[in-house]
């Protein structure tokens, strides 16, 4: 078998154009590194080089057997870590290794052509799983690059000039902005003929659909951003702002897990919310949620929610069927003064809310004994637990010691340090040992208000949890055990109440940083850059158009879109085609040389020179007028080598024969040469005296 073409040579590329391919097709897989398999970027890696050696003639291409080889090799990879050949995730890898290995067999500069035709839809897959600013920026300075390498391959210059393709492709990009954005705005929001869900599986941080005491801990030492809130009219207090995920209801004493089924029966039971909708109790607000990977929609019980498709369970969680793996904007109005169940609980939740696993018994004796003492009332026994966890030595910290076998006896009665899910999951485990119906909540508690933007920010170091107990004509009341253990942290967040923060962080984490005025006011600047253009270009829907649409043309008429639409796309093409006449007399005006050359033929045309023929050239033209003044022989010389110089020679072997300069110092150098040549025609057009 034969896996090299000794005899296949390659279409002389320039090498600019060969430099810019290469590197944008590199920038264009690096987004997606994830999802391809690690050992397959070897290969990447591998086929880049070889093919670098073949632009260069140090290697051959491989054989037709060889190249099949790593295409299969390719397909098995992808099959073997996503599961399947089909969807976004796999249909991405496949499409990204088919482009990599495109470029062994890079034959003609049609097959260039396809590189950079498949650069470009490899670089749109990337709005597939991320929409951030930050991604878009990168995709932008991207996109210049694979335009560039399409103007250099039109370029027959061989040596390598990275600056004048990537300034020309930027100037396409930018005169093509205006009217893209005005399509972007105005041009009919019409959604996907096919809808498919992502399956992004980058681990998240955030909660999950169990919880150990430990795990909420782990979340609170993180700074990464849960979600942003844009309040209308009123902004609740920090006492208010419990933002609910996740409900659980199932102990097995180590862990707690979220309600079962929660698209079926299993929490489909009866229930009632009694809402009073009084305006000083509700809320409006928009939420941008950051993926997560999970199905829930954080809000401010009792949510109503718009603007996306959502399930509500009994237990006031509010679900998307797919999980959220984009950044995702929903509208909420919540009713601060509702009751849940107040009146009946059903049977079967009685049940599930009351149950436990065997063990703790140290636990259950308290609870019992304060039980009795409290009347057998739920509220005065709750008050109880409270008072206990705020009169005796109780601790709120980040590293609490380990907790093994019986670990609601060893938190309760031995360790007594814990976060917020030790000591809710404990009182929830006190609950039900009186038969009190009581659950586990899952969320966040808090956010700061942005100081240079109205909206709220909450990050993961908000991470919270509390519990929730049933009482007959009261329904489920929330209640927290931290406000009794550390107020501060639900008054004034996360960050003022934990002591060894600085114990699980490195010197470096945005948490020292923060302290830092510049660096604090530079990351606050960054995160409103990327609100607003979530809010204003992800976020972009039909109802937004419609408003913008509103206000621009008052009754909306599809008459008046079309009119409209007309305007400012003429506007648009009127600008560019304004830019392209101002770009070409400055063109002209900038020709300095030719400008000296029309002052010379003036010049002589005073001492009785003809002016210059059609079929002259510059340098017969100066000749013929050496012959009529021959007194400035030498200037006229002098002149003619200037201007061929100019023009017709090389000015990158000017001053510069080192062939390890880079692109840019060519440019640099190539620049300094003309222009001094330049100045030196025009001293010696100025020497021809009229007089």
């Amino acid at each position: 078998m034969k896996l090299f073409h000794n005899n296949q040579t390659a279409f002389p590329m320039p090498r600019s154009a060969f430099v810019l391919l290469i590197t944008s097709v590199v920038l264009s897989i690096f987004p997606h590194i994830q999802r391809v398999p690690p050992w397959l970027l070897l290969i990447f890696f591998l086929v880049i080089l070889w093919r670098i050696q073949i632009f260069r003639q140090r290697a051959h291409f491989p054989s037709r057997w060889l190249r099949l080889i790593t295409v299969f090799l390719a397909m098995f990879s992808v099959l073997y870590q996503h599961g399947t050949i089909f969807g976004p995730e796999a249909g991405v890898g496949l499409l990204i290794s088919a482009y990599c290995l495109k470029l062994l067999e890079m034959y003609t500069q049609r097959d260039a052509y396809l590189i950079i035709i498949l650069s470009y839809f490899v670089l749109a897959t990337v709005f597939l799983f991320d929409f951030s600013l930050y991604a878009s920026l990168y995709l932008f300075f991207v996109f210049a690059l694979i335009t560039s390498s399409l103007v250099a391959l039109n370029q027959t210059e061989m040596r390598i000039s990275i600056y004048t393709p990537l300034q020309t492709a930027i100037k396409l990009l930018l005169q093509a902005l205006p009217l893209t954005i005005a399509l972007f705005y105005l041009f009919p929001r019409i959604g996907p003929v096919w809808d498919f869900a992502v399956n992004n599986n980058t681990k998240r941080t955030g909660l999950s659909d169990q919880m150990s005491p430990g795990d909420i801990s782990n979340l609170s030492q993180s700074e990464e951003l849960a979600f942003r809130v844009k309040f209308e009219g009123r902004v609740p207090t920090p006492s208010e702002r419990y933002w609910r995920a996740v409900v659980f209801d199932r102990y097995d004493g180590a862990t707690w897990y979220a309600v079962k089924d929660q698209f079926g029966s299993g929490s489909s039971y009866p229930s009632t919310v009694e809402v009073a909708d009084k305006s000083p109790d509700k809320l409006n607000y928009q939420v941008i949620l950051e993926p997560t990977n999970q199905h829930w929609l954080l809000s401010i019980p009792f949510a109503r929610i718009s603007n996306i498709k959502s399930i509500s369970t009994p237990e006031l969680m509010n679900l998307t069927v797919d999980p959220i793996d984009t950044t995702t904007t929903y509208q909420v109005t919540s009713s601060l003064n509702y009751k849940l169940d107040p009146d009946t609980l059903h049977s079967d939740v009685g049940t599930r809310y009351t149950q436990l696993p065997a063990g703790n018994p140290r636990s259950r004796q308290l609870a019992r004994q304060q039980f009795l003492a409290a009347n057998k009332d739920p509220n005065q026994f709750v008050s109880q637990i409270m008072q206990r966890f705020n009169t005796e030595n109780y601790y709120y910290t980040l590293t609490p010691p380990k907790l093994t076998d019986d670990r609601i006896d060893q938190f309760l009665l031995d360790t007594k340090k814990g976060f917020c899910s030790h000591y809710a999951s404990a009182l929830v485990f006190l609950m039900r040992s009186v038969g009190i119906p009581a659950r586990l909540v899952g969320g966040y508690q808090g956010g700061e208000m942005h100081p240079y933007a109205d909206y709220l920010l909450v990050h993961q170091y908000d991470a919270h949890a509390w519990a929730e107990y049933w009482v007959q004509g009261e329904g489920w009341i929330r209640i927290d055990p931290t406000v009794a253990i550390a107020p501060n942290r639900i008054e004034m967040g996360a960050r003022s109440t934990v002591a060894d923060w600085n114990l699980v962080e490195s010197p470096l984490a945005a948490n020292h940083l923060r302290n830092n005025k510049w660096l604090a006011q530079a990351r606050l600047l960054i995160d409103y850059a990327d609100y607003l253009w979530i809010k204003n270009v992800v976020s972009y829907d039909k109802e937004s158009q419609s408003k913008i649409l509103e206000k621009l043309l008052g009754s909306v008429t599809p008459a008046k879109i079309a009119l409209l639409m007309f305007a400012v796309i003429s506007l648009c093409l009127m600008f560019l085609i304004l830019i392209i006449i101002i770009g070409k007399d400055k063109r002209a005006a900038v020709n300095k040389t030719d400008h000296y050359l029309t002052l010379l033929i003036r010049k002589m045309e005073k001492l009785g020179v003809e002016v210059i023929r059609p079929e002259e050239t510059a340098q017969s033209y100066c000749v013929r007028a050496a012959e009529k003044c021959p007194k400035f022989v030498k200037e006229l010389k002098n002149i003619s080598y200037l201007y061929n110089k100019i023009k017709y020679s090389r000015l990158a072997d000017v001053d510069s024969t080192d062939s390890q300069l880079s692109g840019l110092k060519q440019e640099s150098i190539i620049k300094r040469e003309k222009e001094r040549l330049e100045k030196e025609f025009k001293r010696a057009v100025q020497t021809i005296s009229t007089t």
